[in-house]
């Protein structure tokens, strides 16, 4: 008697993140959109092949303004007279 083919389980979410993400080039870019879609950071970890962590720093650079931490807030140069 042949054997049973076991194939793993295939989580349609998770092929649904790797389609919507496919031609981006970045992982904060792949995190925005899955954000956007509502995935969690353990879904993401899983789209972007990489670990909660990562995934947890970049979210906080992102919201600190981007990928290369704070944003410049400089004040604009003053007219001396």
């Amino acid at each position: 008697m042949p054997e049973k083919e076991v194939s793993p389980e295939v989580d349609l979410s998770t092929v649904l993140g790797y389609i919507a993400t496919k031609d981006l080039t970045t992982t904060e870019q792949k995190i925005i959109v899955l954000g956007n879609l509502g995935y969690s950071n353990k879904q993401m970890a899983k789209i972007c092949a990489t670990n909660e962590d990562v995934i947890k720093t970049l979210k906080s650079k992102a919201k600190k303004g981007g990928a290369h931490g704070r944003r410049n807030k400089s004040k604009p140069a003053r007219n001396k007279r």
